[in-house]
């Protein structure tokens, strides 16, 4: 399955929020450098995005849910 396949099949579940943070990222990536004077942040956010959803989702789980 194509990245874009996959898109497709995991959007419709999507809250609007969800469709934002997707659409934002794509739209970092394709703009090249965020570089001002406090430097790219980007990075930093990226990885303190993926280490709250992570905490988020083993929190889930061990209230007994499945991640979303």
């Amino acid at each position: 399955m194509t990245a874009k396949e996959q898109l497709l099949q995991e959007a419709p579940g999507w809250s609007e929020q969800d469709a934002e943070v997707a659409l934002r990222a794509v739209q970092r990536e394709h703009a090249g450098s965020d570089t001002d004077e406090w430097g790219n942040v980007s990075n930093v956010h990226d990885v303190a995005f993926g280490e709250t959803m992570q905490r988020l989702a083993k929190e889930e789980r061990a209230a007994g849910h499945e991640p979303w």
